[in-house]
């Protein structure tokens, strides 16, 4: 008998704008020193608290005040060095990198120094946070299969995402967009196009936990089952009328979010697990700082256990604020942004 797999539905025509203050309180906002220029945000991560940013090139580890506490470049291909940061896991004083195209993972202190270097024989696309010394290498092989990794003691052994065989046809497919979300003794996973979450509790088997269901608009298997390139597939795709994929997901306590796509757009979601009654939104306003904001949903996508970190592009800033007065609050550290600094990060958390 097949799983019966919950569902939460997506209405992804919707082109209602959510304000930050509907579903967040408690915000706070950090300017990044720029002492050090990092290009564009790929990883934010909050652990033992810090914030930890990676720009594919270095990892900057600031403190909950937003100071400079250090920053690991160790970027080559020498011996304790990587090609570039494919993902990164924090776990208490050691900072591991996944360097995809070396298949290497790489521990470091938070001086730099590196501590380990562990060779893998595949191309692994993320890497999970460590729960119960064990985490999970994302990775697919040449036959389409999706597998995790897990890693518990040194030792490795793989875990096929197995779920009903129309999912496996309808969903599991090559893109290298992905999310590894721990909150409490749980780790969830979910993939772009894919319409299912997963979840391992302490590190056990992998069991899919939710699906989104978007109400007859999701990719038809025959759209799935041509035998195309991937890059004519993207192409294809973005062009109809489809929605798929959960880009991130986020949980904590009452609320649960995610991100897809409809028509070349991201749609997010919040679903209010109390009620049980899920909204989708087109769009996001700051009615908090910066009155008349948009934030990007694709920068909609920093979670870490209740807390949501924003990157506001120091550019956007410096053009608000010739527009807006800005928050008495913040009003010197805006003042004092300019167009070529780092990001500010506006963070907040889910309402209770």
């Amino acid at each position: 008998m097949d799983q019966i797999i919950p569902s939460i539905e997506a209405n992804v025509t919707s082109s209602a704008e959510l304000l930050l203050s509907k579903y967040f309180e408690n915000f706070r906002m950090l300017k990044l020193p720029s002492d050090s220029i990092m290009g564009k945000i790929h990883r934010i991560k909050y652990e033992n608290n810090r914030i930890y940013v990676s720009d594919t090139r270095s990892i900057f580890v600031f403190s909950d005040d937003g100071e400079l506490e250090s920053c690991i470049m160790k970027r080559g291909r020498g011996p304790g060095e990587y090609s570039s940061i494919t993902d990164f896991m924090v776990d208490g004083e050691t900072i591991t990198v996944l360097d995809r195209s070396q298949k290497r993972l790489l521990t470091y202190d938070h001086a730099g120094e590196t501590l380990s270097t562990r060779n893998l024989d595949y191309f692994a696309q993320a890497i999970s946070p460590m729960i119960d010394y064990s985490f999970f290498l994302y990775y697919f092989d040449s036959r389409f299969s999706h597998y995790l990794r897990r890693v518990n003691d040194g030792r490795e052994n793989s875990i096929y995402i197995a779920v009903a065989d129309n999912q496996v046809k309808s969903n599991l497919l090559i893109f290298s967009v992905h999310n590894f979300y721990k909150y409490d003794n749980t780790i969830y996973f979910s993939k772009l196009v894919n319409d299912t979450v997963y979840k391992s509790i302490g590190g056990g088997n992998v069991k899919p936990f939710f699906r989104v269901d978007f109400k007859g608009k999701s990719i038809p298997s025959s759209f799935l089952n041509r035998q195309i390139d991937v890059m004519t597939f993207a192409d294809d795709l973005y062009e109809r009328s489809y929605a798929f994929g959960v880009n991130n997901f986020a949980l904590y306590d009452r609320f649960l979010m995610f991100n897809t796509f409809y028509k070349g757009y991201h749609k997010l979601t919040v679903f209010d697990r109390i009620n049980e009654i899920p909204s989708t939104y087109a769009a996001i306003r700051d009615d908090i700082y910066f009155e008349g904001l948009t934030i990007s949903i694709s920068d909609f996508k920093y979670f870490a256990n209740s807390s949501i970190f924003v990157p506001l592009d120091s550019f956007d800033v410096f053009e608000w604020k010739n527009m807006h007065p800005p928050n008495d609050q913040y009003k010197e550290m805006v003042n004092a942004t300019e167009e070529e600094d780092n990001p500010l990060l506006l963070i907040f958390d889910f309402k209770q």
